[in-house]
């Protein structure tokens, strides 16, 4: 993926944390709620980028999996031994959730690393940093 599609990707992504936030594009004055969605941005961008490997990984197989959740559960599958109805009777954030091991030692792609750095500028230096180190 290139520099603009993780841009993109994530600009989706903190959209869709604004507007669950209820922030303004711009001019926010809560300086903790803005915090609190950017991190929520981070995390969500590293699930997306976890399912843009995983697809990767698949692709080609008899069984594509197109979209972010068919990989979650796919992934859920393979780690808890469930079976396909339980990991799909599970929200993607609990599927997300009952990933959490690998989630949290996925290592992000350097353009990614550099998308992350750059969209979390708002956060204090060793705030974001915190965030991104576990990925690089």
């Amino acid at each position: 993926m290139d520099k603009a599609a993780y841009h993109k990707r994530w600009d989706q992504l903190e959209q869709m944390q604004r507007e669950y936030s209820n922030l303004p594009e711009s001019g926010v004055e809560n300086v903790e709620a803005l915090h609190k969605m950017l991190i929520n941005t981070f995390r969500e961008f590293v699930v997306a980028c976890y399912c843009d490997h995983w697809r990767e990984a698949y692709r080609g197989d008899a069984f594509p999996l197109d979209a972010d959740r068919d990989v979650l559960i796919a992934r859920s599958i393979k780690a808890h031994h469930w079976t396909p109805g339980i990991a799909t009777s599970l929200s993607s954030y609990d599927l997300a959730l009952s990933l959490i091991d690998e989630l949290a030692t996925f290592t992000l792609t350097e353009m990614a690393v550099h998308v992350s750095y750059m969209n979390l500028q708002a956060l204090p230096k060793a705030d974001y940093q915190a965030l991104i180190q576990p990925h690089e």
